[in-house]
């Protein structure tokens, strides 16, 4: 028997592709010459095409000729084929130029014959039936908008089958999906073949710049005519909004009923931060007096720190506010008994003055904020409510203001520091609902009574609104027997509920302590402001509505509102709806409301109403789905972002690409001016908080995208409300909610930095632009521009679709708004930019200038240098430095984890010689952008050395594109990938590492299975934490050595760039080898299977099935082989040991299966004895024929061709079924029926003639000589 070495030394010389030449030149060279060599091949193609109508004529061979001469005079030819980017820029020159210019040519021709034909000077048609059918057709095409069309395409097609200099190495995309317009190729020069393939691919043009032009027009009459569209009276219009609506940031709301909406929140978010400072500020000096440390480890010192924060919450809400005639609130000062009592206990406590001063001015400055808003509620009453507000106001607005609980404050992110109350607490409450039944005849069991305990917890709310009369206490579900219940308060709907002032003092006071009512001023300052802030500016913003219809209606436009139905109906269409915002009078009694009774389009009619708000589902199925989907989404995405310090790091890192991609370099004093105003506990920030709350009411900070996506996933399923924890639990946990809260402010802060440095750089060269030509500008205009800027520029959570918001519910995706807002603002970043250099100003002395040119063209070049520049020149400069040939590049991208294999891959050579990448687009914001290009430039590399030209590559590329652009969208989140990897792929990952054994234990498998769960969630970057303690010798914390379980070590260098995104990977081909064959394994098991399974299933089954199937396998195998045979030269590429090669294939797969694949030699699919005994098994059982007899000869001559096949090409040949389109042919007793024969691609030639006329038995003995068992099956089924 041979010796491995000898087999090895037998197998036929390895084929190999050359590497690419002209490697020394750079990527930018060869596009530049793409584009030279693309014109000059215009009228090479021209003359070609004359040439060859000349050869067409005659034996000359003309075309030959003029191909010669071009090569001989185009410089650019061999620099542009040197890259792939350089190729594809050639071939779309060659064809965009010519083809948009013949596109354009035609149009107007064809509009200038409708307008001649309108006028009547065309041509005059003399035969009457010409004439009526000219006269159908114009008025079929009034507008002549088809004719126009229909010749516009066709000048496209003509234009590109004139001018493109060689159409069969362009390709079509015929030659990738098949049909009339693939291409005929042949080495041999034939006119007849050229100028056929010349019309295909003039034909596929033409119906392509049709498709082009019309999917353009579609999404430009969604982008000029959007306004428009909704309020027209046709039906499709209407339709293509409605499918706008989903991709737009403002919904089906107008863009001004948005735009205050905007501004809203931008106020609310305004006041909320000014409370946060107030609160801050308190807490602040509050701290000075009774240190933490002092009240921690002093019960009695932590006593009088509590008693304290209670009077002065007193004092916050002392005093009597005054309100005048018009509405105006008043607080005045507080009780000055109160507060020079509590000065007393400052100083006896040993404050300072500076901290005592402090903290009444912190009080003043909220009270004067509170009034503010009070007044703008009193200042919308009608004269009786007026009165009423004057005389009850100073009482009611302490409950109001006061009524601060823990249940309704404490809503965090995470369930363990969410409010629960002790267990002291619910059995206190658990015996006063005893008592309470009892006084009524009724006996509770512990079950029952704690039943009615949680319901309270569950349904207790707040009043919504601020009415005088009603009080402001919380109201909750209490059960009929309760002692003391009343009438339902009105501004709860649902029954069974009741005010907590409507109780017994005892009862009150034990569901005070229940919901955790807190007299701390810093919660009351929040909640109360809170509260406040949203009634008012919900006010406001009903006023600045009407305001902006008004104004609109007056300009002569049209309005949002309309009091009467008729009119409503002229100007906004038959989709409209009556205006009813609190019917009831339940929210602020006394408060005109504007909009009642007014008419307005649906989508703003229930955006405003209160029956507008979601109903959540709370049935069995719906809870289970949050809790096994939607909670554990959420705790990952929460584990991988905010609770990931290395995460942090990546995103300010890679933020500053926002400012970047607009042309704005950041200046240090605009940086600097940034870090002041951030609102985190970092020394240096919070100086700058009126520039931020600024800022807020602007909508330029505070919308860090996939912390919005976060925070709304959390709402969606009341995160944290149905999961309880024991007290001790709840303990340990409550530390951390510090923590918790610097993290997510830190995101927050990371993301507004280079919003604010953006704001500012904006607004500076604005300004300059704008001084430079006397062009006047307030300094609130420049304000609003800058931010518009940044809104529609920068990533902002504001402005996503409610349709992509709405894909965070699903088990898929990550964060799946921000690649929607990278698509958003990158576009409106080209938008801006070409509305900049276009924008122009008439001067007082008549001259016209273009004031923001130069900031265009900087944020254009901004633009293209931050997505496509910065990723290329990064790529090729590492190339160079470390020598390293686009061969290797390929081999590397065979590699790389699949995530990355579409990814701006920068190559570093180690010491060794071997390859490491570090994956650029880990960092790169714009990544969204650049990937698919990237997998457009891979597929047509991949490709460039088959015979079908480029275009069917591209369309290859093109489909990866389009799945690299969905992949954040549809890919498994994080949590629910690991649990695919359990239940769905039976304990291996996507790339095949296996999470448990299925021989392992059940102990064992469910320990693996946790710890796989476990790790989706597991914060901190533990895994990168772990390869730093292992790339740091003397550190032994998270693991002990220098190796991982898979024995791979790693640098210190690497690991530490990691944490700003730029880690170097090592390419382990050597273990990825081992996946790379059982892929190969599994892949000829499937390829078998495409035989097998739909010729053996047992019932009737023709010989023309057989062969289909036959081809179909092969198809598949030599895809995966080829596959296989890439990989192993990728490797070798990579350096991998040959020996571990040759071992590796030899434990995996075999010594036979490697020499040949290594070859290039395609080794057909073989049927085996037992599947032909299976094949006779089947067509005894149903008394048939066995259709196999009739099917073997064909697949016998397929197979011999296939072997002809090397792994070199890209596909096997299309073999014709001889058995397609005739009659099922049955089989006589002596002998096979005359068969047509099948047919494979030209250049494979026909298969041999059959040698018919032989009996079954004589037919297997030709093919198969050495089958016995299939002579004897023959045999037997003659006889």
């Amino acid at each position: 028997m041979p010796s491995l070495d000898e087999l090895l030394q037998q197998q036929t010389k390895q084929e190999t592709i050359e590497p690419e030449k002209n490697s020394e030149i750079s990527t930018l060279e060869s596009v530049l010459a793409g584009i030279a060599s693309g014109l000059i091949k215009i009228p090479e193609g021209f003359a070609s095409l004359g040439a060859t109508i000349m050869d067409l004529g005659g034996d000359t061979q003309n075309a030959v000729a003029v191909e010669k001469f071009f090569d001989d005079i185009n410089p650019f030819d061999e620099a542009a084929e040197a890259t792939t980017a350089g190729k594809l820029v050639e071939t779309f020159t060659n064809l965009a130029v010519p083809g948009t210019f013949a596109f354009k040519l035609a149009d107007r021709a064809a509009k200038a014959a409708l307008t001649s034909k309108k006028a009547g000077t065309y041509f005059q048609l003399t035969n009457p039936n010409l004439t009526n059918a000219a006269n159908k057709a114009i008025e079929l095409n009034k507008k002549g908008k088809a004719v126009r069309f229909a010749a516009g395409a066709a000048g496209a097609g003509v234009g590109d089958a004139a001018f493109v200099a060689d159409v069969e190495e362009v390709g079509t995309f015929g030659d990738l999906l098949g049909g009339p317009t693939e291409l005929e190729r042949d080495v041999e020069y034939d006119p007849t073949r050229e100028l056929i393939n010349r019309v295909k691919f003039g034909t596929e043009s033409a119906l392509f710049a049709g498709l082009i032009s019309g999917v353009g027009t579609t999404i430009k009459q969604l982008a000029t005519r959007g306004k428009d569209l909704r309020f027209s009276n046709n039906k499709i219009d209407r339709y293509l909004d409605k499918f706008g609506e989903k991709f737009r940031a403002r919904g089906g709301k107008t863009q001004e009923f948005f735009d205050i909406e905007r501004r809203q929140i931008g106020e609310r978010s305004a006041d909320v931060n000014f409370a946060q400072q107030v609160a801050r500020g308190l807490d602040k000096n509050i701290d000075a007096i009774f240190p933490p440390v002092k009240t921690i480890f002093n019960k009695q010192t932590a006593k009088t720190r509590e008693k304290t924060l209670r009077e002065l919450n007193d004092v916050l809400l002392s005093g009597k506010p005054t309100v005048n005639e018009a509405g105006n609130v008043v607080f005045g000062n507080v009780d000055e008994t109160l507060k020079n009592n509590l000065i007393t206990k400052f100083k006896a406590n040993g404050a300072k003055q500076e901290n005592i001063d402090a903290i009444f001015n912190n009080i003043d400055s909220i009270r004067k904020g509170w009034s503010e808003m009070f007044s703008s509620l009193g200042q919308r009453m009608d004269e009786t409510s007026i009165k009423e507000f004057k005389d009850l106001f100073g009482n009611k607005f302490q409950s109001y203001l006061g009524s601060t609980y823990d249940i309704f404050q404490n809503k965090s992110m995470l369930p363990f520091l969410n409010y629960k109350p002790s267990a002291e607490l619910i059995d206190k409450s658990k015996n006063m609902m005893k008592d309470a039944a009892l006084q009524n005849g009724r006996q509770l069991t512990d079950e029952q009574a704690n039943f009615y305990v949680e319901r309270i917890l569950k349904t207790a709310q707040l009043p919504k609104g601020f009415r005088m009369d009603k009080p402001s206490d919380p109201v909750f579900q209490i059960p009929d027997f309760f002692v003391g219940k009343s009438v339902a308060d009105d501004a709860v709907t649902q029954r069974g509920f009741a005010s907590l002032k409507d109780l017994p003092k005892e009862q009150q006071a034990v569901i005070k302590e229940l919901l955790g009512e807190q007299k701390n001023p810093m919660q009351t300052i929040l909640g109360g402001t809170g509260r406040l802030s949203l009634i008012t500016r919900r006010n406001e913003f009903f006023d600045d509505l009407v305001k902006e219809s008004n104004s609109l209606k007056e300009a002569g436009k049209r309005g949002m509102f309309y009091d009467d139905e008729a009119e409503a109906l002229a100007a906004l269409g038959p989709d409209i709806k009556k205006v009813e915002i609190d019917p009831n009078k339940a929210l602020e009694a006394g408060i005109t409301n504007p909009l009642n009774g007014k008419y307005a389009i649906t989508e703003i009619a229930e955006a405003l109403e209160e029956t507008a708000a979601r109903n959540r589902s709370s049935g069995n199925l719906a809870r289970l789905y949050e809790n096994l989907v939607l909670y554990p989404k959420a705790t990952s995405q929460i584990a991988k972002t905010i609770f990931s310090p290395f995460t942090h790091v990546r995103n300010l890192v890679s933020a500053g690409a926002f400012a970047t991609a607009n042309g704005v370099i950041p200046t240090p004093s605009a940086m600097k001016e940034a870090y002041s105003a951030l609102q985190v506990s970092l020394k240096g920030t919070r100086q700058q908080n009126d520039l931020y709350r600024k800022l807020l009411r602007l909508g330029v900070v505070n919308s860090n995208v996939r912390l919005g996506d976060l925070s709304k996933l959390l709402e969606d399923v009341r995160f944290g409300e149905t999961i309880s924890q024991e007290k001790a639990l709840r303990g340990i946990f409550k530390p951390l909610s510090k923590i918790k809260n610097f993290a997510q402010d830190a995101y927050t802060a990371e993301d507004d930095f280079w919003k604010i440095t953006s704001w500012a750089g904006e607004r500076k060269r604005l300004q300059t632009a704008y001084n430079k030509f006397g062009i006047k500008r307030t300094a609130d205009q420049l304000d609003e521009e800058a931010a518009s800027i940044v809104r529609n520029n920068i990533p902002n959570y504001d402005y996503v679709s409610e349709f992509v918001k709405g894909l965070r519910k699903l088990p898929i995706g990550n964060f799946v708004s921000f690649p929607a807002e990278i698509m958003r603002t990158s576009a409106n970043i080209v938008r801006r930019a070409i509305k900049e250099i276009n924008y122009t100003v008439t001067l007082p002395d008549g001259r016209e200038v273009k004031p923001l040119k130069g900031i265009g063209y900087k944020r254009l070049a901004g633009m293209a240098t931050t997505t496509a520049a910065v990723p290329f020149a990064v790529t090729e400069m590492a190339k160079a430095v470390y020598d390293v040939t686009e061969d290797e590049m390929k081999a590397l991208r065979r590699y790389v984890a699949d995530w990355s294999k579409n990814s701006t891959l920068i190559p570093i050579r180690g010491k060794d010689g071997k390859l490491k990448y570090t994956d650029f687009s880990h960092i790169n914001a714009y990544d969204t952008l650049a990937k698919p290009f990237q997998s457009v430039l891979v597929a047509v590399q991949q490709g460039e050395k088959d015979e079908d030209g480029i275009m069917d590559d591209f369309m290859r590329g093109m489909f990866q594109a389009t799945k690299e652009i969905a992949n954040p969208f549809i890919s498994e989140s994080i949590w629910t990938e690991a649990a695919t990897d359990i239940l769905i792929r039976g304990g291996r990952t996507r790339e095949g590492v296996q999470v448990f054994n299925p021989k392992d234990t059940p102990g064992d498998k469910a320990s693996k299975i946790i710890a796989h769960l476990v790790e989706s969630q597991a914060p901190l970057n533990y895994k990168q934490l772990q390869r730093l303690d292992l790339a740091i010798k003397p550190v032994d914390v998270l693991q002990k050595g220098k190796f991982d379980k898979y024995g791979q070590t790693y640098e210190l260098g690497d690991e530490l760039a990691g944490i700003a995104g730029f880690r170097a990977v090592k390419v382990n081909p050597e273990r990825t080898f081992d996946f790379k064959i059982a892929e190969f394994q599994r892949g000829v098991r499937e390829s078998r299977q495409l035989f097998t399974r739909p010729t053996l299933r047992g019932g009737p089954v023709t010989s023309k099935d057989i062969v289909d199937a036959y081809i179909n396998a092969n198809r598949a195998l030599f895809g995966v082989k080829k596959n296989l045979y890439e990989d192993i030269k990728a490797a070798r590429t990579l350096k991998m040991d040959e020996e571990k090669i040759i071992k590796a294939m030899k434990d995996r797969a075999s010594v036979k299966t490697y020499a040949a694949i290594d070859s290039g030699v395609f080794r057909p699919l073989n049927i085996s004895k037992d599947v032909m005994r299976v094949f006779q098994e089947n067509a005894d059982k149903i008394g048939q024929p066995n259709p196999l007899i009739e099917a073997l000869p064909i697949i016998a001559d397929i197979k011999s061709k296939l072997y002809e096949v090397p792994l070199t090409e890209e596909v096997i040949p299309d073999f014709i079924n001889p058995f397609d389109n005739l009659p099922e042919p049955t089989i006589p007793q002596t002998g096979l029926p005359p068969l047509p024969q099948p047919q494979v691609l030209p250049q494979f030639g026909q298969l041999p003639q059959q040698n018919l006329g032989l009996t079954p038995q004589q037919e297997f003995a030709t093919l198969f000589p050495n089958d016995p068992l299939g002579q004897s099956i023959a045999a037997r089924k003659r006889t």
